[in-house]
């Protein structure tokens, strides 16, 4: 082979966050660029690896490679990444270095004066099995040594692996957030109003992350292309790390998962009706629940409360609440923020049986029932239950309902979470508590939402198109993956401009006046609370949107998602990769 890409994250086979996305989304592209002379490494984690990815018998070149690691005491596995490109796969084992993890942090204090001391196992994971890909990397450079080989790895997490040592690579680091940046804004920080009274090294050992803001500066000055993903991280690091980035990389999307213009209302009306069939199961023993002409808003993301906006969000609710009419739509409102459980809530799990049982039970009895409706209503009778059902049949159904429960309170959560959980708290604390007369009613879902989940057995894409609204008005957010997969479900949108996702759409993408379909809330430089009262309002308005207006703004926000396509943004890394075979 003449040239390879090998391509490293914590994320390979190991769904974290968005770079999980960008990775499996570009690889098909990448991999046809390199004709098929490209690599994937991620760590090997013996309770989630054999979920996405598949072993394979290694080719003899690749097995000498394994074997030399062997002798060290860790493992190789090769194999194929279970995405849709499966492209060749390397899980690399650390444990053997987690033990000795001491002397590697003592290496990189001698050689980068890294200091992590205060460090825990969010690091020493990652700090090992850099270690490991490092040496597996020596091994194989080995055997490709006429071969131009770039290595291009994301995030602090892989960081360390250029600090060991030296492997002939041309490198290439991709950050797709600075460790310190997140930190300050979650804790409230401005900093970009507060440049002049900030010393950046400071503030990583206020916040005890100096060893990954460390590896990030050290690593910038160390790599031959650093990139980042948006203009607006590229001020970021230029200003907290100190290097300006070689180039920025936007993350695309593959469209091809996504419903396309005509599949929109066919899927959306289907997931839309399942969706509301789980609110009835969640509310009506407790009031009756009208749903007809109802809305279905949601948030998602990481439980990171103040960068996800998702304070913003929850305060913006209750003005909401204060401001729909009676005739106005109720609102329900999905909170999919993934949070420490400790099980699912059994007064929920009762009554959602229950229903099932007792929907099993009318669709038997639905052909008996529909020959005796028929003839009532020729006959003119009066129609009662008891004339509807056989009078044992009415019995079981009278024994089936009576297994429904009520809990002390109105519910908000399908689990039952810990007494500290931010989001709940802040959810009782405005009131926001689904009384039957709330227009607005919230249901917290806190795990990942999957078919087979035993609650709304639907895939978070699924959930996203049977949705009317996404709202995403992050204080923090250097590219901003959740609503560029709203807008590509043609499902209309709310962002806020601090996102590099809307950096992005306000430099190069003409948005329709009259039905924008991507809605960007102002957040730079104002006060919380008037971000509050702007989205409330915002919120309101799309409620009252006619339902051609609505559909209008889906079909806009589909428009915009197709400048996302990978097949438009891939260029921008072969421009990258076509520079560093160069300098090889």
């Amino acid at each position: 082979m003449d040239k390879l890409l090998i391509e490293v994250s914590w994320e390979v086979a190991n769904q974290v966050g968005g770079i999980y996305t960008v990775l499996k989304e570009k690889a098909k592209f990448i991999n046809d660029y390199f004709k098929n002379n490209y690599f994937v490494i991620g760590p090997y984690l013996p309770n989630r690896s054999s979920l996405e990815f598949s072993k394979l018998e290694s080719p003899a070149i690749f097995l000498d490679v394994i074997k030399e690691c062997q002798k060290l005491g860790f493992n190789v596995y090769y194999g194929e990444w279970l995405i849709e490109s499966k492209p060749k796969c390397f899980l690399i084992d650390f444990q053997i270095f987690l033990d000795n993890i001491n002397s590697l942090k003592y290496e990189l204090w001698a050689n980068y004066r890294i200091d992590s001391l205060r460090t825990g196992n969010d690091y020493n994971y990652p700090l090992a099995w850099s270690k490991a890909v490092n040496v597996f990397l020596k091994f194989f450079s080995e055997k490709f040594p006429q071969t131009k080989k770039i290595l291009h790895f994301h995030e602090w997490l892989s960081g360390p692996i250029i600090l060991f040592d030296k492997i002939p690579f041309v490198s290439i680091f991709t950050t797709h957030a600075t460790s310190l940046g997140r930190t300050l804004s979650e804790n409230g920080i401005n900093f970009w109003d507060s440049l002049n009274s900030i010393n950046f090294d400071q503030e990583s050992f206020k916040y005890g992350i100096e060893a990954k803001h460390s590896i990030e500066k050290i690593v910038t000055k160390y790599v031959d292309f650093f990139t980042v993903v948006s203009n607006v991280l590229a001020n970021e690091v230029e200003l907290i790390l100190n290097r300006k980035p070689d180039f920025v990389l936007p993350n695309g999307i593959n469209l091809d998962r996504f419903p396309t213009v005509e599949e929109i209302s066919l899927f959306h009306k289907k997931n839309r009706d399942l969706i509301k069939d789980f609110f009835l199961y969640f509310f009506s023993p407790y009031y009756r629940l009208e749903t007809k002409h109802s809305l279905i808003y949601f948030i998602s993301g990481r439980q990171e409360i103040r960068n996800k906006g998702i304070d913003i969000f929850i305060r913006a609710l209750s003005e909401l609440n204060k401001k729909l009419q009676k005739d106005d739509p109720n609102i329900f409102v999905l909170i999919l923020v993934p949070a420490e459980v400790k099980d699912i809530d059994p007064v929920l799990l009762n009554n959602l049986n229950v229903y099932r049982n007792l929907e099993e039970k009318i669709e038997d009895l639905l052909p008996e029932i529909k020959s005796r409706l028929v003839h009532y209503l020729i006959h003119k009778e009066r129609i009662i239950s008891q004339t509807l059902f056989e009078k044992e049949d009415f019995l079981e159904i009278q024994r089936i309902v009576k297994r429904l429960t009520v809990g002390n309170y109105y519910p908000i959560s399908t689990h039952i979470l810990p007494q500290d959980n931010y989001i709940l708290n802040l959810i009782k604390n405005i009131g926001l508590v689904n009384l039957p007369e709330n227009k607005v009613k919230i249901i917290y879902y806190p795990l990942y939402t999957r078919r087979g989940d035993g609650l709304l057995n639907l895939n978070y894409d699924e959930v996203v198109v049977g949705s009317h609204l996404g709202i995403f008005p992050s204080l923090y957010e250097p590219w901003g993956y959740t609503p560029l997969e709203a807008i590509a479900s043609g499902v209309i949108t709310i962002t806020s401009d601090l996102t590099g996702f809307s950096d992005y759409v306000q430099r190069y993408i003409e948005i329709n006046k009259d039905y924008p379909g991507l809605y960007i809330l102002k957040r730079k430089g104002r006060r919380d609370a008037e971000v509050v009262e702007d989205l409330a309002n915002l919120m309101l308005g799309i409620a009252k949107l006619s339902r051609t207006a609505r559909v209008e703004n889906k079909l806009e926000a589909r428009k915009i998602a197709k400048n996302f396509s990978w097949e438009r943004l891939i260029v921008n890394y072969f421009q990258l990769y076509s520079l560093a075979l160069d300098k090889t």
